[in-house]
């Protein structure tokens, strides 16, 4: 099976690894991470070579890994991407003991889906999250991670979407829906 995705060259088709005819769609973390004082979020450059969207603004996340809590994945792509370590990465998570040896962890996060339009499907669980420290680069994968005034960020997104990569964007336009 594969799907169109975007290169530098354009769109190609890429083989994606299914499970009974269906595409296996790995689930990616996201988090709008406020300082301790509430009046910035972290933003950063995409540092990967060759990818489309290099040096474009994004959210820090990434993959979320199998047997990874929703907070300790949030945390581990933080920490990974800006060097930022997560005070109270979000409030509003429950662990349910469900039985069977199994737990469930209960969010009120907001998702993303990218895919509408038959390119590969992607799934971006957005949290928010409180923050302290000062960032730091991680060449080849972040550059230019920066504490942002939140007022900056509501004003890039209104008057230069097209610095941000289409995921951020959305998740952006999202969480200013759910902050007064």
């Amino acid at each position: 099976m594969t799907y169109p995705v975007w290169s530098d060259d354009g769109w190609i088709d890429v083989p994606v690894p299914e499970m009974g005819g269906e595409a296996i769609v790995v689930p990616n973390v996201a988090a709008v991470v406020r300082d301790e004082a509430g009046e910035r979020l972290l933003m950063q450059r995409r540092d990967k070579p060759g990818e489309p969207v290099r040096g474009m603004l994004e959210l820090p996340g990434g993959r979320w890994r199998a047997g990874e809590a929703p907070d300790q994945a949030v945390a581990r792509e933080v920490a990974e991407e800006t060097g930022i370590e997560l005070i109270d990465p979000f409030a509003a998570v429950e662990r349910v003991e469900t039985g069977r040896n199994r737990a469930c962890a209960i969010a009120r996060p907001v998702a993303v889906i990218n895919g509408l339009d038959g390119t590969y499907p992607s799934l971006h669980v957005l949290f928010e999250c409180t923050g302290r420290g000062e960032p730091r680069p991680q060449p080849g994968e972040t550059a230019d991670p920066r504490w942002w005034p939140v007022a900056e960020v509501e004003a890039l997104l209104e008057n230069r979407p097209e610095e941000l990569i289409d995921q951020t964007r959305a998740m952006l336009a999202a969480y200013f829906q759910w902050v007064p």
